[in-house]
């Protein structure tokens, strides 16, 4: 599935971003869109990142550089 960032870039799975707020970065390793929109997909909790605890909405996510 792809959603997409803050900055409006696509992201999916295997990307690499940075939390804003925190500065922490990783990989995203799930993307949960089971029966979701996309407006509903990019305002949820739905992404998981590689190394940070929790899941976060995609607005909340910088995108770093292509994969």
């Amino acid at each position: 599935m792809m959603t997409y960032d803050r900055n409006r870039n696509a992201i999916t799975t295997g990307a690499r971003v940075m939390i804003n707020g925190t500065g922490r970065t990783g990989k995203i390793v799930a993307i949960h869109a089971n029966g979701l929109n996309p407006a509903q997909l990019r305002r949820g909790k739905t992404v998981e990142v590689e190394g940070c605890e929790g899941q976060f909405e995609p607005v909340e996510l910088i995108r770093l550089g292509l994969h």
